[in-house]
Order: C-alpha cells, then structure tokens, then sequence
C-alpha cells in the first residue's frame, strides 16, 4: 500500500493534501484556543470545519460555519481552502484525499458497524469526478487491536473482517479498528490505502479513553496544501 508519507504525527496523503494528528501537549481539543494553537503548530493554513461525534454514519458538506455545532461523523469538502476535522481517543479517524476533494470521518466500532465507511466513500464520490481507484486513503490514529479487547455483543453487530481479529479470553477477541477500516476500503474500491500504525494505547504522547479513562481529546486534521 502506498500514498501517504509519515513524519511525526504528519502525513503526506496523496499529491497536495496533508494530515496531522493533535498530541497531549496539543491540549483538548474540543478548547477552540488549544485547536487553534495546534493548527498553527502544524501549518493548517485554513480555517477548520469539525462536527460533534455520534458514532454513527452521518456525513455532511464541510462549510466554514460547522465548528462542532452539528453531530455529524463524517465530512466532505471541496474547498481549497477549507481544512476538515474529527475528533478522537481510542477511535481511528480515516482521511479520504480524492484529487478534487478531502474527507474525513470519525470511525468507532458504533460507526463501523453502522457504515461510516461506505457512507463517507459515497459522499466523496458525489464530489469527485475522479474514482476511488485514484483516490488515497490514510487510516489514523487509534488503538491497536492488541489493546483493545471486545465482548459478545459487539462481535455480534456486524460481520468483522477476520484480519482484525484476534483471540482473547472466552467469548471476547481482540480487534483491530483500524484493520476494519482497511480491509472496508479496500472493499469499497480505494486504490491507495495507508495504516498510520500508530496506537493510541502504546504512544506516549497521545491519549487514550480505554487505558486511562476520560481526558482530553484529539484532532485528526486535513488540508490541501
């Protein structure tokens, strides 16, 4: 897989888009001072569309007007300059940079199973002349499937790829959301797909809900260049 070029908590994702991903020195993310002084950290050089997380399947038309007032987990947009956010913890975020226009989702197990994936892929191919086969993908951020251990109910909501799971204690397995993401991408016809390989769990510069409980939340960011 190739497109997306790791530097840091920055990616290149395919020609003219960049990404980045807020860390524990970034501040919470939901403080609009904290966000603004991580854009300016990395060089978002626009202003930021973000929506309120629902771990569901709802994507929306990126505007300046959106700043976390409307629950939403996906966003699509083709400004030039118009950067697009989503919040997260433990939940990988996923950026989707088709060469005319940029999206990004929130994508928790409640959002995987209720099509984050497929929703925010249709979306962008309302907005793009071009196919998903030339489009690039980079999956964020989150907890590795190692840290994260599941029980009955949620192997049960959806059929998970097996490539994502792995065996724990009865009636519970180890799964991988970013895994999910990739294998549903792929799936779903995208042609360049990078995993950032990061988990949430293990770097000791990010946050994560699961290992020690509520805190601040994190930005995964995307922006044309």
């Amino acid at each position: 897989m190739a497109g997306a070029v790791v530097m840091a908590l920055t990616w290149s994702v395919g020609p003219g888009v960049r990404a980045a991903y807020s860390t524990v020195a970034d501040g919470d993310q939901h403080d609009p001072t904290c966000r603004a002084a991580f854009f300016r950290r990395v060089g978002v050089p626009h202003p930021c569309a973000i929506t309120w997380q629902v771990h569901g399947a709802r994507v929306v038309q990126a505007s300046r007007a959106l700043a976390g007032r409307e629950d939403a987990d996906g966003l699509v947009s083709t400004a030039a300059d118009l950067a697009v956010g989503a919040f997260g913890a433990d939940c990988p975020g996923v950026v989707l940079a088709a060469p005319d226009a940029v999206a990004v989702a929130h994508c928790g197990w409640r959002g995987q199973v209720a099509g984050i994936a497929p929703a925010l892929v249709a979306a962008l191919q309302t907005h793009s002349r071009h196919p998903p086969a030339m489009w690039h993908a980079l999956v964020g951020p989150g907890i590795s499937g190692a840290r994260y251990e599941v029980d009955a109910p949620v192997l049960s909501a959806r059929a998970w790829p097996a490539t994502a799971l792995a065996p724990a204690r009865p009636g519970h397995a180890h799964l991988d959301l970013g895994q999910v993401l990739t294998a549903d991408l792929q799936a779903l016809g995208v042609g360049h797909i990078t995993p950032s390989g990061v988990c949430t769990a293990t770097h000791p510069d990010l946050h994560s809900y699961r290992q020690r409980g509520r805190g601040l939340v994190q930005l995964l960011v995307a922006w044309r260049e």
